[in-house]
């Protein structure tokens, strides 16, 4: 049977810094509820929680019905809650001004370019997803937080970023190797450099690196949303196995939006998507079960909507409150 597993322990005492917890799953399946919920929760029992959105088409702002909009707010009702949605809109500028400098360097370091080059490359594809893991490995870093809360971005938005940290690293190592290959020749031609590209290469591989231990860290659980339909589950077990592929720690699934066998009393409609939802939950059952701990989710009769809404969906989520690193039982 469905086995249900918890995430945090309010009252656990001894408390683990920084730890991350990724709702991913493809869209429309409730990332964003259960990551809002959750991180509720865990404020709500005296952790202090950034709930963060890198969706580049986020609802936080509605969920929560707050403007998280590109700047992190405190939310209203719940003490020790801030949140954010990433503002892609702004992330050119947000870019600029945390690696302009750098990459005009190592750029006019082999060729003879003005600053307007950077324009170009700030709107070449990948740089917002990027900019994203840095801005979380920033907020990650900063030790402010006990507990982020991370809705990420649609199934392929979120693999895709890991696919390109990886890339990133990979090249970041070739493209030293490069240099030091041609700095003689370099240095001849231009002169030095006010900082030099090479050290800045060195700490883009070492961002790079960084970001990649921090998705990979003992302290960065991964959690996987779907729906009993034929299309969620499918790629649910593509991103379980992709994420797994990262050495990301997979800490369950949930799966959203289960009729209840009372709700098909007299409803034929109901009756039939119940049948078709028990065979993709036995799906799941015998492709999980021993392996993931998985919750199950009544569908709501109601909109989630504000805290209040949210509040109740974690209760349901966690009827037995939090352990620190995540137990199981069944349900």
């Amino acid at each position: 049977m469905f086995r249900y597993n918890s995430v945090m322990k309010p009252d656990a005492g001894k408390r683990d810094a920084n730890k991350i917890l990724m709702f991913c799953g493809k869209g429309g399946v409730g990332k964003t509820t259960c990551a809002s919920s959750t991180a509720i929760h865990c404020a709500d029992g005296g952790y202090r929680t950034l709930l963060i959105s890198t969706d580049p088409a986020p609802s936080l702002t509605d969920v929560l019905e707050v403007d998280v909009k590109g700047k992190i707010t405190k939310v209203p009702g719940v003490e020790n809650l801030e949140a954010v949605e990433l503002d892609y809109s702004r992330i050119f500028d947000m870019w600029l001004a945390k690696f302009g400098e750098e990459v005009y360097a190592v750029i006019s370091s082999f060729l003879p370019v003005g600053e307007e080059i950077l324009d170009y490359i700030a709107g070449a594809p990948g740089i917002d997803e990027e900019f994203a893991l840095s801005y979380v490995h920033d907020l990650y870093k900063g030790g402010e937080y006990d507990v982020i809360v991370w809705d990420t971005a649609p199934a392929g938005g979120t693999l895709s970023l890991l696919y390109l940290q990886e890339t990133f690293y990979t090249h970041m190592r070739d493209a030293a190797k490069l240099y030091i290959r041609l700095k003689e020749t370099l240095e001849s031609l231009t002169g030095r450099e006010k900082r030099d590209p090479l050290k800045i290469i060195r700490e883009w591989e070492q961002l790079a690196k960084d970001v990649l231990d921090m998705i990979r860290s003992e302290n960065t659980t991964a959690y996987l949303v779907t729906i009993p339909e034929g299309l969620g589950v499918s790629q649910t077990e593509r991103i379980r196995q992709d994420l797994e592929r990262f050495d990301v720690q997979i800490g369950g699934v949930i799966v959203n939006n289960v009729i209840p066998r009372e709700a098909d009393a007299g409803s034929d409609l109901l009756r039939k998507r119940r049948r078709v939802q028990e065979k993709y939950m036995k799906m799941l059952d015998e492709t999980y079960s021993g392996r993931l701990p998985l919750t199950k989710l009544i569908l709501q009769g109601n909109e989630v909507i504000g805290v209040e809404a949210l509040r109740e969906i974690g209760r349901q989520l966690y009827p037995e409150g939090f352990t620190a690193q995540g137990s199981s039982g069944d349900t």
